[in-house]
């Protein structure tokens, strides 16, 4: 049992998870000190030290200096303990130096060589993020997004401490590719032409069984400059060891690398070719948002035999959504809904209003006794048990996915909780509904949307609102062109069969096409 393993097994899961640990692979931490090390510099600094993972593969080479800093104690302790302090061994050559400090908050040096794991904390458990953010901005000038995690603001916060002559490797989750707040990171990471690779690792479950998120390595040199970045796809650990020999999945020239776009479908061996003439944003016809957040769906979600003996008024309640696998079929109705109401399915929202009935009050001070009302999102909304006000959504499309994601037009009059996010049309769209579903349903449409996914480990996918938002759809010239008895004929055979018929997709097939080795334009 190595001391990874040991140190999972005599430390509880709440704390690993509350300093965002995630182990490095050997073979992994040993590519990427090798990598750093080329540069010529013997001086290699790793901002977040953990177990030592990127010292043991080199603590018996000659003259090199390590230098490290660390925020939790317990896992530092545990590391030292299994003989990584070099007064430990006579035979170790390189000089160990570790600090116990908060990196995100310990400003004011350079290093020569850079290589690291940081922490992985999604924003909701990043420590000290208010702080954190205010000194990025007072000493780099950079505004961190609300949604920026650990692992982004330790790759910016480095890239800003190299010295100009060695280089930086990072083991990074790569969602920041494909969201609003890895704009500013990629912006920083080609402003200066320095990022050589990005490496996706495919086999996350291998290198990081517990991750739940896509990852890769970040290789950044501070003394050359680039004119391409190489991407890389590999499936195997052991394919890092010949990555020198390996073709990337594709070369991009960095003047061609915009901050402001996805870069995962760099990976993508075929890459998908869109008319963007014949295409616009998705918000032209309206905006998807996030399904309601009850902030305690114990108290909340209610069935149809709660209501029965809980006597609420029919005011006090209203028909919802609240798990995707309610929706079993792509076109739900009214019939659909009633459906699951006489299975006494989770169905219904509580929705008490200010002036309310005593058997809803009654509900209201059970729900305090619960301390419902101290959780995170309750606890700030006056009154706590007040939910957020929507209107029912036309169109519902699921939040994660593997395999392809679920879009469903809705012609109840139910609400969604977060399962969904929930599309409402502007006066553009409301006449375009029908044609977004089927545009949403078929082959070419469903890739055309992927492109805005986040992706994650263990071939998860997810969506976010803004992403779906800024998502490419026919432009309404394109719609308009579309026969009404088209359109009428699909919902129906749909309606029987639940499959999208092959006239649609052939409709929708000239707005894209798949080619090898080519970029999305």
């Amino acid at each position: 049992m190595n001391n990874q393993e040991l140190y999972c097994q005599k430390t509880d899961s709440s704390h690993r998870k509350k300093f965002g640990q995630f182990f490095t692979h050997p073979d992994v931490a040993q590519f990427m000190t090798n990598w750093v090390l080329a540069s010529g510099q013997k001086t290699i600094y790793d901002p977040a030290f953990g177990l030592g993972a990127f010292y043991l593969p080199i603590k018996h080479r000659e003259d090199i200096n390590f230098h490290g800093s660390e925020i939790d104690s317990t896992v530092l302790d545990f590391g030292l303990d299994s003989s990584l302090d070099s007064s430990l061994d006579s035979s170790l050559n390189v000089k160990l130096s570790i600090k116990i400090e908060d990196y995100l908050l310990t400003w004011g040096k350079q290093h020569q060589n850079i290589v690291c794991n940081p922490p992985y904390m999604r924003f909701q458990k990043f420590l000290n993020r208010d702080q954190v953010a205010k000194e990025f901005q007072e000493k780099l000038g950079i505004k961190l997004s609300g949604y920026t995690n650990t692992a982004s603001a330790f790759l910016l916060k480095s890239i800003s401490e190299m010295d100009g002559k060695g280089r930086l490797a990072y083991v990074m989750p790569l969602e920041f590719l494909n969201t609003g707040y890895g704009t500013m990171v990629k912006q920083e990471l080609i402003i200066n032409k320095h990022l050589v690779s990005i490496i996706k690792l495919d086999c996350e479950k291998e290198i990081f069984p517990d991750a739940t998120t896509s990852v890769g390595i970040i290789l950044y040199d501070s003394y050359k400059k680039y004119d391409a970045v190489n991407f890389y796809s590999l499936d195997s650990v052991n394919s890092l060891k010949e990555i020198a020999k390996l073709v990337p999945t594709k070369n991009i020239l960095t003047n061609d690398l915009k901050p402001n776009t996805k870069w995962l479908p760099y990976f993508q061996k075929d890459a998908l070719i869109v008319k963007n003439n014949e295409l616009v944003s998705l918000r032209e016809y309206g905006r998807f948002s996030r399904g309601i957040a009850t902030g305690a769906n114990e108290f909340f979600v209610l069935k149809p035999s709660d209501l029965k003996h809980k006597l609420f008024l029919a005011t006090e309640y209203l028909p919802c959504i609240t798990r995707s696998s309610q929706i079993k079929k792509t076109i739900f109705d009214l019939e659909d809904y009633q459906q699951l109401v006489a299975q006494d399915a989770p169905v219904y929202l509580f929705a008490a209003h200010d002036q309310h009935s005593e058997a809803a009050d009654r509900y209201i001070q059970y729900g305090v006794s619960q301390e419902f009302d101290r959780r995170f999102l309750t606890k700030s909304r006056n009154p706590w048990y007040k939910t957020e006000k929507r209107e029912p959504s036309h169109l519902w499309l699921g939040v994660f996915s593997r395999g392809g994601y679920k879009v469903v037009l809705n012609r109840s009059n139910a609400l969604n909780l977060t399962c969904f996010h929930g599309f409402q049309p502007n006066l553009l769209g409301i006449n375009q509904i029908e044609k977004l579903f089927l545009y949403l349903s078929s082959q070419v449409g469903r890739q055309i949307i992927s492109l805005s996914m986040r992706k994650y480990g263990g071939d998860l996918d997810k969506f976010e609102p803004n992403d779906l938002n800024m998502a490419l759809v026919p432009a309404p010239s394109y719609f308009d062109q579309m026969p009404e008895d088209l359109v009428k004929d699909a919902i129906t055979w749909i309606e029987k069969t639940g499959t999208i018929p092959q006239n649609i997709d052939e409709y929708f097939a000239p707005l894209a096409r798949m080619e090898s080795q080519s970029l999305i334009v």
